[in-house]
């Protein structure tokens, strides 16, 4: 059905439906009034009555079944367009010239009974319509004029006097020919509005197909980021106490029964410390260090544990304020100083190691600095020393979260820079053009 959505006819559906209802009704009507007068005025001598109404109910019958046709081919067309089948342009046209084949016979048939009385000439209005629906404008134009003839030359041969005879079907004809072509441009209009709503809720259904689609890349996109933020605490907090737990098992094993139970203290202190790191995590909570101390205090904590269990030299200097730095520029700069003297403790074989905290103004540097052997910055993609190399990429990944940087200035035999820079909330990222190297104390 035409101008259908949803299975609730359009506007444009109903009036076009109505259109069709009323040419049917109106070809019905001068059928059957062309057949009442042609029986009322019948001679009997004559005998046109009973073959105007044989001739009148075959044309009717054949009417009927080109209805039928029409509507169920206009069906076929419209559920194989629906689904976009490839045979409904050639359906359309072997429909189209079914209908041709149709119209041609009910012309020939109108003729008929138009031999038998030219009171059948007022059927000519509705072959009017009926041409204008079925053919091309051209065809149809030239369909009406060619019936109007018929009519003139009917009129003449039954004798009808006056100008009416010749005026009356070219007005019938032009009056018909006027509404048949604003029934069709009624339909042109319909099922352009077809093929738009079509149009919109196609590209409706494209528009949510991709909003599902980016929803789920983003829940993607959210889970990976929370996978990479937990590695990372891991890394910088169980991993670091796992670490310094063997090394401290390994100096008691290695040391006399006094040294052990010292070794034994640090190993429950650190292990104390990392279940409640590890508690921390599981919640994505802020560390416990910062929980009861700003971060100068903490990584004051970090250096003297440092100490306590490695024999390290360590020192901290703090320049400016760091409270603008926020809690979440506060756990980044304490995981990258976490990982930073754990990478210190397992690989660089320091004797001191330094903190520096430094508020410039527009952002907070962690520098982390060591006497340690050193190594190659260009090795690190490469072949990352004396571990799998996680640390320093999980340090950049926390600090580009945050708009931050970090530098790593090394030589072999020269020891370790490490230069985090986080920007202060509201301030522009800092442009650095290296790293910033401090001498130990």
């Amino acid at each position: 059905m035409r101008g259908e959505r949803d299975g609730v006819p359009t506007l444009e559906a109903s009036a076009s439906r109505y259109l069709e209802y009323g040419q049917h009704l109106l070809f019905a009507l001068l059928l059957v009034l062309g057949a009442a007068r042609t029986v009322h005025l019948d001679d009997p001598s004559g005998g046109r009555g009973p073959s105007a109404l044989v001739g009148a109910a075959l044309t009717a019958v054949w009417y009927v079944v080109g209805a039928v046709m029409s509507r169920a081919g206009q069906e076929r067309v419209r559920r194989r367009r629906e689904t976009d089948d490839e045979d409904s342009v050639p359906e359309t046209a072997r429909s189209a010239r079914g209908g041709l084949a149709w119209f041609v016979v009910l012309i020939l048939c109108w003729v008929g009974l138009l031999r038998l009385s030219p009171d059948f000439s007022w059927v000519a209005f509705a072959l009017f319509l009926l041409a204008i629906h079925l053919l091309p404008t051209s065809a149809a134009l030239a369909a009406i004029t060619g019936i109007t003839g018929v009519v003139i030359v009917s009129q003449m041969a039954a004798g009808v006097s006056g100008p009416g005879r010749v005026i009356g079907p070219i007005v019938g004809a032009v009056v018909a020919a006027g509404a048949g072509l604003i029934y069709r441009r009624i339909l042109a209009e319909s099922e352009q509005r077809r093929r738009l709503v079509a149009e919109l809720v196609a590209a409706q259904d494209d528009l949510v197909a991709v909003h599902d689609e980016l929803a789920a890349t983003q829940r993607e996109a959210g889970i990976l980021t929370e996978r990479h933020r937990l590695a990372r605490d891991i890394h910088d907090t169980l991993a670091q106490g796992l670490s310094s737990i063997v090394l401290l098992s390994r100096a008691g094993l290695a040391g006399g029964a006094d040294a052990r139970v010292d070794v034994l203290r640090q190993i429950e202190v650190t292990a104390a410390d990392n279940l409640e790191e590890a508690r921390r995590v599981v919640h994505a909570l802020t560390p416990a260090s910062l929980d009861e101390a700003p971060l100068p205090t903490a990584l004051g904590r970090l250096l003297d544990r440092m100490r306590e269990q490695t024999g390290i030299m360590t020192g901290i200097d703090v320049d400016g304020d760091m409270t603008s730095l926020g809690t979440s520029g506060e756990v980044a700069l304490l995981r990258v100083a976490q990982s930073a003297l754990s990478n210190v403790r397992l690989h660089a074989g320091a004797n001191r190691v330094a903190v520096a905290l430094t508020n410039t103004g527009d952002a907070v540097m962690l520098d982390v600095v060591d006497d340690g052997r050193g190594f190659d910055p260009a090795r690190l993609d490469a072949a990352p020393l004396g571990g799998t190399g996680f640390g320093l990429r999980a340090m950049r990944e926390r600090l580009a979260t945050l708009g931050g940087t970090l530098v790593v200035d090394s030589a072999p035999g020269e020891g370790t820079t490490l230069t985090a820079t986080l920007p202060l909330p509201g301030r522009p990222r800092p442009r650095l053009t290296g790293a910033l190297t401090r001498e130990l104390p």
